[in-house]
């Protein structure tokens, strides 16, 4: 139930009867009636102005700028590497860890891959809804289980062949078990032949982003799909 008018009758009541004690008693208390006016109106008026203000609520200022742009130079920034500003376009996040690079041999190629397959493109219209707004987006990647998922076959492909053209000694230890580095070359280069056909592995995902008016811009709220795709799928 809406309580503004009852209340603010109430307040218009209360201001009358003030202003009629004030022509009754001005001279009796000697009260200039101006000034005692003035006061019945300032207390009134603001009383007023509180109550219609809670019914309203919080007044929003229009925003400036364009969201859809904000998500283009967000994107644009991620698949050019451009960390630092792709971060000063996200509100909820300051740093997703893409400027580390995977310690092993392994990881780089692996990195590598993954950012070279980065692509988006905006789909629809941006929904603006006051200092919120959302604009769906669709982002291919590289599955990385996908690659992943050759390696075992293709590894023990590339370890006969080793064994086939290197000396006994030269692939196995004394206990006639493959020896370490040899394992992780056959691996390394089943990985890059995987790599070479990575396109094979791509694939997209649509979703949308949503954003938020703060600071003067609109900025990036981080969507779980988007974290997937930046992680190859290996986001959880």
């Amino acid at each position: 139930m809406d309580l503004t008018p009852i209340l603010s009758g109430g307040v218009a009541v209360l201001m009358l009867l003030a202003a009629i004690a004030l022509m009754l008693y001005r001279r009796h208390n000697k009260i200039k009636m101006f000034w005692g006016l003035l006061a019945i109106l300032f207390s009134g008026g603001t009383m007023l102005m509180a109550i219609v203000g809670s019914s309203v609520g919080t007044i929003y200022a229009k925003p400036s700028g364009d969201p859809r742009s904000s998500v283009t130079e967000f994107f644009d920034a991620l698949v050019t590497g451009d960390y630092e500003t792709a971060y000063s376009l996200m509100d909820d996040y300051s740093d997703l860890g893409l400027d580390t690079q995977p310690e092993s041999e392994a990881g780089q190629l692996i990195n590598q891959a993954l950012k070279e397959s980065y692509h988006y493109e905006l789909v629809g219209d941006c929904q603006v809804n006051l200092i919120q707004a959302s604009q769906r987006v669709s982002m291919r990647y590289l599955d990385i289980s996908a690659v992943t998922s050759q390696l075992g076959e293709l590894t023990a492909k590339k370890l006969k062949i080793l064994v086939q053209t290197r000396e006994h000694d030269q692939v196995y230890d004394a206990e006639d078990n493959y020896l370490p580095e040899v394992t992780q070359e056959a691996y390394i280069q089943a990985l890059e032949q995987a790599l070479k056909d990575a396109r094979s592995c791509y694939t997209t995902v649509e979703f949308d982003v949503p954003l938020k008016y703060t600071g003067g811009k609109w900025l990036v709220l981080t969507a779980p799909e988007l974290l997937t795709a930046l992680s190859g799928g290996t986001a959880a």
